[in-house]
């Protein structure tokens, strides 16, 4: 892949955007002289409403508005990475949610292919997965090869320019990615440095809200559809008996579907879902999902 990566670093100054109004409120170095000297742009109530969503479904929303308030997006993605041995690829995608004040509906069907098909092996998030630190990269959308995830992704939704936060340790790292539509200009300079200082700011709020609520979709190649059907084989070997709810919820969680999200495509309370699952499980002799894809790869 020709997927290029542009390493920003802190600035002296940082420049709103000239067709936006300045903002009410900035967030300052303790030392106006000293090197490195920046500015946040911050609006007393987006901020409040951001924090106020913290663990809740408007989290996802509120941050793309607050985001928005210095740097036009067409959308926003959230989301966290996991390092887990278990995992063909080394970790756990968990999207955390995608936002548009534009495009809600098209942006979220886009996202829900790449998180299911493509984040795995994205040429431009793979070699960030495990760096500590800050990281801020730009993708080069002309530059990836021709082909469906180019074709999907990219050129059918109109997505030209991308760039994305990246922040944590060879562990746990969250990563805030931002994209523009075909005819909207460049990320500036200014633009990028202003969202690189967003880190202080955003990120605590993203792990306190990954701990209270559920990702939209987990991927973590650990289980393909080939391993739906070593489940199917298992089961009958063992002759463990599902309802065919309990059988549905296993194999979407196996799809890297969340309980919440599970619920919702099977279109049964948030409870009701948790309830098969727990009765699945139980029948399953495993307490986790972890646990679960084991049960599947294991043969015995």
């Amino acid at each position: 892949m020709n997927s290029r990566l542009t390493h920003v670093q802190r600035s002296r100054n940082v420049a709103l955007s000239p067709d936006r109004p300045r903002p009410t409120m900035r967030l300052l170095q303790p030392d106006p002289a000293a090197r490195g000297h920046y500015l946040i742009g911050v609006r007393p109530d987006t901020l409040g409403a951001t924090l106020r969503a913290v663990g809740t479904p408007d989290f996802v929303g509120a941050v793309t508005e607050f985001v928005n308030d210095s740097i036009d997006a067409d959308a926003v993605h959230l989301e966290r990475w996991r390092a887990d041995t278990g995992s063909t690829s080394g970790f756990v995608v968990e999207w955390l949610g995608s936002g548009s004040l534009r495009f809600t509906a098209d942006t979220l069907r886009v996202m829900d292919v790449y998180y299911q098909d493509y984040c795995l092996a994205d040429p431009l998030v793979a070699p960030l997965r495990g760096k500590a630190g800050t990281l801020l990269v730009q993708r080069h959308v002309e530059g990836i090869a021709q082909g469906e995830f180019r074709r999907r992704i990219f050129d059918e939704p109109g997505i030209e320019q991308e760039c994305m936060l990246v922040h944590g340790n060879a562990h746990l790292q969250y990563a805030l990615g931002l994209a523009r539509t075909v005819g909207r200009p460049a990320f500036t300079m200014d633009e990028l440095f202003h969202f690189r200082q967003m880190v202080d700011l955003l990120f605590p709020m993203f792990e306190l809200h990954a701990r209270s609520c559920a990702a939209r979709r987990v991927a973590s190649g650990t289980v393909n559809t080939a391993s739906q059907a070593s489940f199917d084989a298992r089961l009958e070997r063992q002759d463990v008996q599902l309802s065919r709810r309990e059988h549905e919820i296993c194999r979407l969680m196996l799809c890297g579907r969340s309980v919440p999200e599970a619920a919702q495509q099977l279109d049964v309370k948030l409870s009701t879902a948790e309830s098969y699952v727990k009765r699945a499980f139980a029948k399953l002799g495993v307490r986790t999902r972890r646990e679960l894809f084991d049960w599947v790869l294991v043969d015995c």
